[in-house]
């Protein structure tokens, strides 16, 4: 297995256009994962923590990489080349799992933001982005610029939708996070 490699705040894990040569895996800390245009303006797709792996689609597929990532704060990862991924299917045939599982989350959750955007307000966006990304805690790390960009609006709509959720008692509103309660569902 590869070492783990370090990363500080800001700094790029890949670049968008960079060969698909490994996959990552995020062992500690978070990772930013989006697009900048030529105009220098980001636009957010998610922000993964420890357990997610991201770059599986040009490892996969032989395109070049679609996404730019950046530690958000210090992170460490680990890069799963072709022989290191042979190496863990051989030992366990759950990273085929694992895999396919995150390529249709990344699908099912794609496909959600397609179909969201075009009919739903704002809080019932965040609401869905917020059950998808708590999937397996109940603790969603990221700011409140970060999720406004992965929604695709000001902070200040963003702090309005979460005023809402908060009312409802569906969140509660932290430093960099944002807790999901029980009683958040997805909406039909």
């Amino acid at each position: 297995m590869t070492s783990p490699r370090s990363f500080a705040d800001g700094q790029f894990v890949q670049h968008q256009g960079d060969p698909g040569d490994a996959f990552w895996a995020v062992i500690e800390g978070h990772v930013l994962v989006g697009r900048y245009a030529e105009d220098g303006a980001f636009t957010a797709f998610a922000v993964l923590g420890p357990g997610d792996i991201f770059g599986e689609l040009a490892f996969f597929t032989g395109l070049e990489r679609q996404v730019d990532a950046i530690a958000s704060g210090p992170a460490r990862l680990v890069a799963i080349d072709r022989p290191v991924l042979r190496a863990l299917m051989t030992a366990d045939i759950g990273w085929a799992e694992l895999l396919l599982r995150s390529l249709g989350r990344q699908l099912a959750v794609s496909l959600d933001i397609i179909d969201a955007e075009r009919r739903l307000p704002v809080a019932e966006r965040l609401a869905r982005l917020l059950a998808a990304m708590a999937a397996d805690g109940m603790t969603v790390r990221a700011t409140q610029q970060q999720l406004a960009d992965l929604l695709g609006v000001s902070r200040v709509t963003l702090g309005a939708a979460l005023r809402d959720l908060s009312a409802r008692g569906t969140i509660e509103r932290g430093y960099r996070h944002v807790r999901v309660l029980p009683r958040l569902s997805r909406p039909a």
